[in-house]
């Protein structure tokens, strides 16, 4: 306990002699706040090294919300992870699925995934830890895009998929009773060149003036007449990914953007062009791929049911 002695002060105002006590701090009181300064600044320490790492307190706290946004910037990517696998496989199902059954060609991968232009987007950015975030956050938002476009395009197809049926190349062009088929699809000896080529459709050998019948729905997208190769020939684009082309005619009957229904008449056979001898020479084409004509036709179609589906040419 702290001891006290008197100690007499003039007051100047009274003129008379206070008595003061003075409280004299004795030694193990000093010993005793020492002590406990001590403590306090050793517990102090202690907080910095083991809680806090040896940082300010203010360090420490930055530090720690620091970790937390890594920790929830490593959530963030994982998740997008996830969703940019599951957005791939909507892309492939869409390329190999939904738009190949209507004839509609793969959407390119650098249309995909060619992200925003410009080198400045994401300069304030640089050098920060969510600059891969916001850079993948902004190439999937261009794919989702570009394949909310894609479904737009299956979807408008998908309200006419019944017009698919009339629109696909299943007719022969030709009666079945005014030709003999001269020439199968694939490889053979080219009968005026003399080499072995691929022979990229049908040839229906036949005199000419036989009317020739467009063999599905569709809009007139070439007229020609050329002195070589297919000499007079019309195109027909079907939809749907398909295409026909008729060639060697002696008479065409029909104009560019010309719309037809299955068994319109488009001209007559001839011998124009590169030929040995009169003929119509038929190709189909599916995605900008020849394919064997022979694969949607039937050849043995009776005459009588063929003639009830073509209208004749006007004279």
């Amino acid at each position: 306990m702290a001891k006290s002695r008197k100690k007499y002060v003039m007051n100047p105002e009274t003129l008379m002699v206070d008595v003061q006590e003075e409280t004299r701090i004795q030694g193990w009181q000093i010993l005793l706040v020492s002590v406990a300064g001590l403590m306090l600044f050793l517990l102090f320490m202690w907080v910095r090294v083991s809680v806090m790492h040896g940082d300010l307190p203010k360090t420490a706290i930055l530090r720690h919300t620091n970790a937390e946004w890594s920790t929830r910037i490593d959530q963030m990517s994982q998740q997008l992870d996830r969703y940019e696998e599951l957005l791939s496989m909507m892309e492939e199902r869409d390329d190999r699925v939904y738009r190949s059954v209507y004839g509609l060609d793969e959407i390119p991968q650098a249309i995909r995934r060619s992200g925003f232009s410009g080198e400045t987007r994401y300069a304030y950015l640089q050098g920060t830890a969510v600059a891969d975030i916001v850079k993948r956050l902004d190439n999937m938002e261009k794919r989702v895009y570009v394949q909310s476009k894609s479904f737009d395009d299956v979807s408008t197809l998908q309200r006419s998929a019944g017009d698919l049926a009339s629109h696909i190349p299943a007719l022969s062009p030709l009666d079945p009773t005014t030709y003999r088929l001269s020439s199968p699809f694939g490889y053979r000896v080219h009968p005026v060149l003399g080499y072995r080529k691929r022979h990229t459709g049908m040839d229906f050998a036949c005199p000419p003036g036989n009317p020739i019948y467009v063999s599905g729905g569709g809009v007139v997208v070439k007229v020609a007449h050329d002195r070589g190769g297919y000499g007079n020939h019309v195109e027909v684009d079907h939809g749907f990914g398909y295409k026909t082309r008729y060639a060697h005619m002696s008479r065409i009957d029909v104009k560019l953007g010309q719309r037809l229904e299955r068994g319109d008449c488009l001209g007559l056979t001839g011998r124009s062009g590169l030929v040995s001898g009169p003929h119509l020479h038929y190709e189909v084409m599916y995605r900008k791929e020849y394919v064997n004509p022979a694969l949607y036709m039937d050849l043995s179609i009776p005459a009588e049911d063929y003639k009830d589906m073509v209208r004749k040419p006007e004279n």
